[in-house]
């Protein structure tokens, strides 16, 4: 069974807990994770979802996966 987007996230980046996506890792380390997936690799709503779970706040909505990802990756690159 294939893990959710977040889960991977989490995984890939050695967290021992979803919530050490909140910024006990580096969000560089999380760009380099999230750029690294396709887009397709995943639904519009776990790309959303794990844009507002990473970034904080409201989820986000987009028109496609693509594009949630693209804006997941220039957040993340930012800081």
């Amino acid at each position: 069974m294939k893990d959710n987007l977040l889960d991977r996230l989490a995984r890939e980046n050695g967290t021992a807990m979803l919530s050490d996506l909140h910024g006990y890792i580096s969000r560089g380390k999380i760009y380099d994770a999230v750029c690294e997936i396709s887009s397709e690799e995943y639904s519009l709503k776990e790309w959303e979802e794990a844009a507002g779970y990473i970034l904080g706040g409201k989820i986000p909505h987009f028109r496609s996966a693509q594009a949630a990802r693209q804006y997941l990756c220039n957040c993340l690159r930012r800081v």
